[in-house]
């Protein structure tokens, strides 16, 4: 196992002049080839010794073929070694330059140790800053402990293989041939992704790659970090685009196909939409960011309008009931109305995401069901932890808002670990799977506080307010045994009810309904995004960090 100390040590310039060294040779050989030929088959030459002298000599233009071949494998592998050695060596250094700035000491052996300090540790904020800065040493530690025993490992196996001869000619007939198919037998590998790593572990093995390697993933493997929490915004949108391409291709083959295929043209629509706001945004609309897409089922997405890396702040919208790749259109004008709401409240640097990164109900009855929010708040917790990892300077102001049964699925989630968000925004609720707010969590939020960070509305008119009314699903009654009992939509008291504990925000009273229902309507549950609406506006003001009304 190489360490920490050892890592200190490394010489990537020496590594590269064995590569040069190895270079010279093999160019000189190659250059000679004709000569060497020559002298094998001398002209003129007959009778039972010229044939020994051209057996002996095919023979050793063979071996030298072999040992060509040889010499441009460890060639080429101490060349990559050079370029990751190059990387590893820049940020061990700067790893060991973190450390010192905030009074930590990596050991040889790689353990972060704390240095005195003048400073009052007794303080909580700084108490976390500096928690905060040893898990990022630790996890970059031991990333780059990982990456470095994995170029060590695939060094000593090339050249084992050279040594043992099993890096052959294969059949060349030049030196120059023997020479590339010697290249073709060595090169590194690209250590993937950790097991099961956190965003923090995925970002430190990030930063560990060199540039060469970073571009034979995206070449290779872009499904590696497309939805890898952890991962810069930059290079994952570069992953996602070109698993975007992948999926339009495949998409529109299978219409081809077959023009009956309603799914497939579902998610071709909703491809070709992502498509044309990523690279064709329209007047007054940030630069979109793909970080996140799957075909599978009905479909997930991720795209932010402008970037959460730098963003001072960023807003995850969760949509609800219905949501799926094929209409993700909607929810993305969602978020982009957001954007301008939140600047037209005084934010100077904005990110909102719309954030289809589960399997939302299909259908009111199916929202009865908790599944697909306790499936779902893993991956949600998950992204707003790699927000928070790949941030640069100081950290954003952080706020998550889902609407219908989005907000069921955040509510999950922040109470079952909680979430790494600064706010929470309730939109038309019907539940948040608690019974007040002193159930969920919020990181970094002091629990006593959390009600100042729960943030809730509902229109007068919405239908959602029939949330907690049983549903008699259709057929009840009908057949023996199924659809007898009604279904109970709710997931928990109305989070704008006082006793909840929150802040509720006011919306307008949207499209009125019929008499029958007591004036709500459908549509009224869809109207919160509408221009220059309360509700636009309040969300706005969240987002930006200011108070509503």
């Amino acid at each position: 196992m190489v360490s920490w100390g050892e890592l200190r040590r490394w010489d990537a310039a020496a590594v590269g002049g064995v590569a040069d060294g190895l270079n010279r040779q093999i160019s000189t050989l190659v250059a000679l080839n004709e000569e060497v030929a020559g002298a094998a088959k001398p002209h003129g030459w007959k009778g039972d010794a010229a044939i020994a002298a051209n057996n002996r000599g095919t023979a050793l233009i063979t071996g030298l073929e072999q040992r060509v071949a040889e010499a441009a494998a460890v060639r080429r592998a101490a060349h990559e070694v050079q370029i990751a050695l190059e990387r590893l060596s820049s940020v061990v250094a700067e790893t060991d330059e973190l450390a010192r700035r905030n009074s930590w000491l990596i050991s040889d052996a790689g353990e972060v140790v704390l240095q005195p300090v003048v400073i009052d540790l007794t303080d909580p904020a700084l108490a976390a800053e500096r928690a905060k800065i040893h898990e990022e040493l630790v996890d970059r530690v031991e990333q780059i402990v990982r990456r470095a025993n994995d170029v060590d490992a695939d060094l000593a196996a090339i050249l084992t293989r050279a040594a043992r001869g099993e890096i052959t000619e294969q059949g060349a007939g030049t030196l120059a041939q023997a020479a590339d198919a010697g290249t073709a037998q060595s090169g590194l590998t690209i250590i993937g992704p950790p097991p099961e790593g956190t965003p923090a572990d995925n970002k430190a093995w990030w930063y560990s790659l060199s540039d060469t390697a970073k571009a034979a993933v995206f070449r290779n493997n872009p499904e590696w970090i497309g939805n890898l929490d952890g991962i810069p915004c930059v290079d994952r949108d570069a992953a996602n685009r070109i698993i975007l391409d992948r999926e339009i291709t495949r998409h529109q083959s299978v219409v081809d196909h077959n023009p009956g295929d309603e799914d497939a043209k579902g998610k071709l629509d909703g491809l070709r939409t992502i498509e044309s706001r990523l690279n064709s945004p329209q007047p007054g609309q940030q630069q979109a960011f793909l970080l996140g897409l799957n075909t599978r089922d009905d479909g997930k997405a991720i795209v932010s309008a402008g970037n959460p890396d730098t963003a001072a702040d960023v807003a995850t919208y969760v949509p609800g009931t219905g949501s799926e790749l094929a209409s993700i259109g909607g929810d993305i004008d969602r978020s982009d109305r957001m954007v301008r709401a939140a600047q037209r409240a005084g934010s100077t640097s904005t990110a909102v995401i719309t954030w289809l990164g589960y399997d939302a109900p299909d259908s009111i009855l199916d929202a009865a069901s908790e599944s697909y929010a306790d499936n779902g708040r893993g991956a949600l917790a998950g992204f707003t932890d790699g927000l928070r990892a790949t941030h640069e300077g100081p950290p954003s102001h952080n706020t998550v808002i889902g609407h219908s049964y989005g907000t069921t699925l955040i509510g999950h989630a922040a109470s079952d670990g909680g979430l790494n968000t600064d706010d929470l925004v309730f939109v038309g609720s019907p539940g948040v799977g608690v019974d007040d707010v002193s159930q969920l969590k919020l990181d970094g939020v002091d629990q006593a506080d959390i009600g100042k960070r729960v943030h809730s509305t509902v229109a007068e008119h919405d239908i959602i307010r029939l949330a907690n009314i049983e549903v008699v699903p259709p057929g009840a009654g009908e057949f023996p045994g199924y659809g007898q009992e009604p279904i109970d939509i709710a997931h928990g008291p109305d989070p704008t009810d006082p006793d909840f504990g929150g802040q509720v925000f006011t919306s307008d009273p949207g499209t009125e309904g019929p008499v029958y229902l007591g004036g709500l309507s459908g549509a009224a549950h869809s109207e919160y995004w509408n221009l220059r609406s309360t509700s636009l506006t309040n969300m706005g003001r969240i987002i930006a960090g200011e108070p509503t009304s």
